[in-house]
């Protein structure tokens, strides 16, 4: 009895009927409280999450945060009514909605043109005259001259007079349940008005409408994918053990996975909501090459324990190298500064690992139990699959020239491409045109200049002085008027826009006022008029109450995060040369600033995810192979689909983001899966002392028919994502769905032609590839003369 002999009846040994009952039994006793746990599963809604924990400008935000408030704590009403907004009848009922909305809990104000004054000093005295006079329509006609002539008043009513804003500043830091609660409040209250045409737009609202929609899809795709699923394992086994044992296997462990979060304290976020359909499409790849040479084990006349001993000794290791592969895939995630994204590589590794785990204990267990799908001494007879797979062989061998020159050809084409990727991002990329949410957006930002917060931190950096200081007070100017006219912000609040209304108000109203006093004295009396009357709550938006840190605030269209680096970097250049840093500093800050910013960061990150991710992968295919040549004949058929996806992405436009970068380190470590498989298989067929050019040949034949089931269900898995709304989850969808094909098609064109190119011999490797692609194929063998170097 030889080693491997050995080997298989002590792995016999252990695979009793007993055995799997006690197996079942335990696995029963962890599944039981894994169930009682998912009544505990809580969703974490915290966006703020996302942002790198070592960045300094994140320190920064939650400094400017501290001392001003959330720069997104505001929701917008956008109220339409034809031919113009300059109705009395309307302006009432306009004016009833702002009052019952200033009076909801966790509203702090609404502003309105109907409820907002103008204010002006005289030599008689301090006068406030309303924007809107309601009493008679004759008065509206001057009203509407005196509102589109200043530059303030005019941000609630659009160019053409027919779109009136109002916004809501909420209370600090509302939590998901206040947000909800509010928004719910806020609509029975617009409902109840009686107005019609009435857009809503602000965090409140869109969080709530995201999350309900990703709660949504995430059902509907997980149904979805199950579905696919378990047609395939139909179609390629045809029994219902077939189906139910690897369902069985997957099932249990996105299961276990959500119950060891929730026992950890961790709650689903936005990306690990995405776990239990991501492990339900990985997780097959174990139980299908399982079940794969199991039956072929069986074919081969061998009776269930042997079949099963022999089925763990060549699947094994590869299995457990592709499991290592795949988890480190997905480990790599575990370096970016994002807390979410480490997360999401963290517990998608170890839900590989649990579904490895799970398909050698549950899965043998099954099979044990059941009847045998297979009658033993059966003969292996030709099947479409085996004909297939024959046939393809064939082509691969007899035009192998021509599939290397396509091969070269189709990598150097799509790699031209790669150059034209560009880092990109939109806050609601996510959602389609076409969504009522996103049409809402984007009318804001076509009628009222965008709904995009921006933010500039002013702060004093001669200590000596204040952010009153007619000098600092000009240099702010400066930028204000910069980034208004040039940056394209809108609805400026600062320091400066409260003087240039004070000097407005004290020269009678006249907006040819509404400047900075060229003069300094008047600079300093209007300053203290403006310290003195504009009230502690106005002031303490804009200037901390030492006086030497302020801020620039406004809103503005949404152009893309390639855009506004650009824009950044033109506004820096600005500042550089019209100011002076030794007296004032400006930052760019804020929530947008920092997405921006952060979907640059880890989109190189997850780059550099991908690089380490195949060198991993690439250490340790050396240490199983221990052969140069089989770990470049193992990765070259893997990297060929990534510069194809990375070719296609910048020829048909598709950005780098967090969403569509990710991908790369994903895909890679799914696709090397089959590869690792087969050659774990030739290494096999070649310790039997096959030569390479039949172990190749039955390797392929053997092992083809999972590779293709096995990425065709992956495929069938992920392509289900196209049909989300969500653009991040289309593409992840998409991508990987055509990654996966490209791999399989270089996995079955190129792997042999490469193994049998470098490893042959270079003496009569030509001849013996010509033989071999015009012998005739069977499963059981070749049908070829024996010859030197040919030997079965």
């Amino acid at each position: 009895m030889n080693r491997r002999q050995r080997r298989l009846a002590r792995i016999e040994a252990l695979l009793t009927r007993r055995n799997a009952w006690l197996t079942l039994v335990a696995l029963a006793l962890v599944t039981l409280p894994a169930l009682f746990a998912l009544r505990h599963v809580r969703l974490d809604h915290d966006f703020e999450k996302f942002f790198p924990q070592d960045d300094p400008e994140l320190d920064r935000y939650l400094a400017f945060r501290e001392r001003f408030g959330h720069d997104n704590e505001f929701v917008l009403f956008g109220l339409e009514h034809e031919p113009s907004v300059f109705d009395r009848t309307w302006l009432r009922r306009v004016d009833g909605l702002a009052a019952e909305l200033t009076a909801l809990a966790d509203v702090h104000q609404v502003n309105s043109l109907t409820r907002l004054n103008e204010t002006r000093v005289t030599p008689a005295g301090v006068f406030t005259f309303p924007w809107l006079r309601l009493e008679d329509d004759s008065t509206l006609i001057a009203d509407e001259q005196r509102i589109m002539a200043d530059p303030v008043a005019r941000n609630f009513i659009n160019p053409s007079g027919d779109a009136l804003l109002l916004v809501m500043n909420t209370e600090q830091n509302l939590s998901k349940v206040r947000s909800d609660s509010l928004l719910a409040r806020i609509e029975r209250t617009i409902a109840a008005s009686g107005l019609e045409h009435v857009r809503i737009a602000g965090r409140i609202h869109g969080q709530h409408y995201y999350i309900e929609r990703m709660t949504h899809e995430l059902v509907t795709f997980f149904l979805a994918s199950l579905a696919m699923l378990v047609l395939f394992l139909i179609i390629a086994f045809r029994t219902g053990w077939g189906v139910g044992a690897p369902i069985a296997v997957v099932g249990l462990t996105v299961l276990w996975q959500v119950a060891l979060m929730t026992a950890l304290g961790k709650p689903l976020s936005i990306l690990t909501m995405l776990l239990p359909t991501i492990l339900f499409v990985v997780g097959m790849s174990d139980a299908v090459h399982i079940i794969e040479r199991y039956i072929e084990a069986l074919r081969e006349g061998l009776r269930k324990e042997r079949a099963l001993a022999v089925t763990f000794d060549e699947t094994g290791l590869s299995t457990f190298i592709t499991m290592l592969t795949t988890a480190i895939g997905y480990a790599t995630l575990a370096l970016s500064g994002i807390q979410p994204m480490r997360e999401f590589g963290i517990y998608t590794a170890l839900g590989v690992f649990l579904a490895y785990a799970l398909a050698f204990t549950l899965l043998p267990a099954v099979l044990l139990l059941v009847r045998t799908p297979v009658p033993a001494e059966r003969k292996v007879r030709d099947s479409l699959w085996d004909r297939t797979v024959h046939d393809l062989l064939r082509l691969v061998l007899r035009r192998r020239r021509t599939v290397m020159l396509t091969a070269i050809a189709i990598t150097a084409l799509f790699a031209v491409f790669i150059p034209r990727i560009k880092v990109n991002n939109f806050l609601l990329e996510d959602l389609p045109d076409s969504d009522p949410q996103k049409q809402g957006f984007l009318w804001f930002e076509k009628v009222f200049g965008g709904v995009r917060p921006f933010d500039l931190e002013v702060t004093m950096a001669d200590t000596s002085r204040t952010i009153w200081d007619p000098e600092v007070l000009h240099q702010i100017a400066a930028v204000q008027d910069h980034v208004e006219q040039v940056y394209g912000i809108h609805h400026i609040a600062s320091p400066v826009s409260l003087l240039r209304a004070a000097n407005k108000a004290m020269n009678g109203g006249d907006s040819t006022f509404h400047r900075l006093p060229e003069d300094a004295a008047e600079t300093r009396r209007i300053t203290r008029h403006v310290r003195a009357f504009a009230g502690t709550e106005a002031l303490a938006g804009l200037v901390s109450s030492d006086g030497r840190v302020a801020r620039i605030s406004g809103r503005m269209i949404d152009e893309g995060g390639a855009v506004h680096r650009v824009k950044n970097a033109e506004l820096e250049g600005f500042i550089a040369q019209h100011t002076d840093p030794a007296v004032v500093r400006f930052n760019q800050t804020g929530m947008a600033f920092l997405i921006d910013r952060n979907n640059e960061t880890l989109s190189r990150q997850m780059i550099l995810s991908l690089a380490l991710s195949f060198l991993l992968i690439a250490a340790i295919m050396t240490l199983l192979f221990r052969d140069l040549r089989l770990v470049l004949i193992a990765l070259v058929p893997n990297v060929v689909p990534m510069v194809f996806i990375a070719g296609l992405m910048g020829l048909v436009g598709i950005d780098l983001k967090v969403s569509t970068a990710i991908i790369f380190s994903n895909a890679f470590g799914i696709a090397v899966d089959d590869t690792i498989h087969l050659l774990g298989k030739l290494r096999i067929e070649l310790s039997k002392g096959k030569s390479l050019a039949y172990a190749m040949k039955r390797t392929y034949l053997s092992g083809g028919k999972a590779v293709i089931v096995m990425s065709l269900m992956l495929c069938a898995g992920f392509i289900t994502l196209i049909a989300s709304d969500f653009a991040s989850v289309y593409y992840m969808g998409l991508l990987i769905s055509i990654t996966l094909g490209v791999a399989l098609l270089s996995e079955l064109f190129l792997l042999p032609l490469l193994v049998l190119y470098f490893l042959g011999k270079a003496e009569g490797a030509g001849d013996r590839l010509e033989r071999l692609g015009g012998c005739q194929l069977t499963v059981a063998g070749c049908q070829l003369p024996v010859g030197r170097g040919s030997r079965q």
